[in-house]
């Protein structure tokens, strides 16, 4: 299994800003050559739109590892992924059109944790669902963000500093924050 490591996941971050920036700026004729291409069509995204996220995928799979399950997904270990928002957009999607489950904030399914890049469940999506400590992908995320615990009633989550320091315990699922801190937070244990 493949821990994630703060440092590439920064300069990632900074990659994945900056392609966002520039796929979303073109308007683009030629087909992406995804194999995921057809979700984004499909979503009713542009090719520059879908040719965009591929690049910003293939930047986080690079430094961070995982496997592309979607066009806007990347599996991390079998037991969490991380969903990338669309150029443009601020909330993540579902552009596999597999989830059918009734969604809280954001898009944190039945029995999971979400972490979101940014406030009022925005931004990137760092969905757990298997009961482990998890690494935080990137101290990028500095201030604001926000969380979700949709994990069975009255799971609590415990979220750590950089030295396995204890730093918040979250209230019993079903339970969010829409006005999150990731600065002092670099893991987080999900059950």
């Amino acid at each position: 299994m493949r821990t994630l490591r703060k440092s590439g996941l920064v300069l990632a971050s900074a990659v994945i800003g900056l392609t966002g920036v520039v796929a979303g700026a073109g308007t683009g004729s030629a087909e992406p050559r995804s194999p995921f291409a057809a979700q984004g069509r499909h979503a009713g995204l542009t090719p520059a739109q879908i040719s965009g996220l591929q690049k910003e995928v293939d930047a986080f799979i690079k430094t961070s590892g995982g496997k592309q399950v979607a066009l806007n997904r990347v599996s991390l270990s079998g037991h969490s992924a991380v969903t990338l928002t669309a150029p443009g957009e601020s909330r993540v999607r579902d552009l596999a059109g597999t989830k059918t489950a009734k969604f809280t904030p954001g898009n944190c399914g039945d029995k999971n944790f979400c972490a979101y890049q940014g406030r009022n469940y925005t931004g990137y999506e760092f969905t757990m669902w298997a009961c482990k400590v998890w690494e935080l992908p990137g101290d990028g995320w500095g201030r604001g963000g926000s969380w979700f615990n949709n994990q069975s009633r009255g799971t609590r989550a415990v979220m750590y500093g950089k030295h396995m320091q204890k730093v918040y315990t979250t209230p019993p699922a079903p339970f969010g924050d829409p006005h999150g801190d990731w600065r002092p937070v670099w893991f987080i244990k999900n059950c």
